[in-house]
């Protein structure tokens, strides 16, 4: 397996939740980790600290990443501030529980723009300079939702699966010098106002008779990073959920 030690980690959406879990993972190896944030600068700068604490160097960077020019910007300015660029978790995404006739053009806009279409753009971004270097790796963060169909989240189950499609795709357009790879979650995390009911039935309908957590993301998406003969493939961590 690949060292982490001295590589530079861009995790988008890495202030807090799994995001900040994969981030504190990747550096507990020994990784610089960069992270983004859109509303939760606090919460950014407080990651921030808990990664310099492990000895590593990191940074927070604003982005909203709906807008492409912001996503080009941010890349550009982790690899002047580290000097290099290893690798990519696209993780930041948001999650809209709306009635199907009731999701409105916007609602689908901004679904897919910040969950399939950012990771698009920040992929293209990064490989730039991946390639000119001895190449790096790109992790999707993906759920359930991207195989399995949900009458609760339709938009974001279609930004999701087309984030999986990305995912294979872009592992053949950029190999051999770049692996792109998906962590497929289960229920690690209730979402952010969530049914607390609808999120306990999850731990009786799961195989393992239980649920999750970040850590669990955390650990699959350093597996991936740094096992160096994998590529085009969709990691599942979901109890066996999936298989039911």
């Amino acid at each position: 397996m690949a060292s982490l030690a001295g590589k530079v980690i861009l995790v988008t959406g890495g202030a807090h939740r799994v995001g900040k879990s994969i981030a504190l993972e990747l550096a507990r190896e020994g990784a610089s980790v960069a992270i983004t944030y859109r509303s939760s600068l606090n919460d950014a700068l407080q990651t921030v600290e808990e990664l310099k604490a492990m000895g590593v160097k990191a940074v927070a960077f604003f982005c909203d990443q709906t807008d492409i020019s912001q996503i080009q910007k941010t890349v550009s300015d982790v690899h002047t501030f580290f000097g290099r660029l290893d690798g990519l978790v696209n993780n930041a995404a948001i999650m809209q529980e709306i009635p199907f006739l009731d999701i409105t053009p916007e609602d689908w806009a901004q679904t897919m723009d910040t969950n399939a279409r950012a990771p698009f753009f920040f992929t293209q971004a990064v490989s730039k300079f991946m390639q000119a270097q001895e190449g790096g790796v790109i992790i999707n963060i993906l759920d359930e939702s991207a195989q399995v169909p949900t009458r609760y989240y339709i938009h974001h189950s279609a930004s999701k699966a087309a984030l999986r499609m990305l995912t294979l795709s872009t592992a053949l357009e950029l190999a051999p010098s770049v692996r792109v790879n998906a962590v497929l979650p289960g229920p690690v995390l209730m979402p952010e106002g969530g049914d607390e009911e609808r999120w306990k039935r999850l731990e009786k309908n799961t195989p393992l008779k239980r649920l999750g957590s970040p850590e669990d993301v955390a650990r699959a998406v350093l597996y991936l990073m740094k096992e160096e003969f994998i590529t085009g493939q969709v990691l599942v961590v979901d109890g066996g959920r999936t298989i039911k």
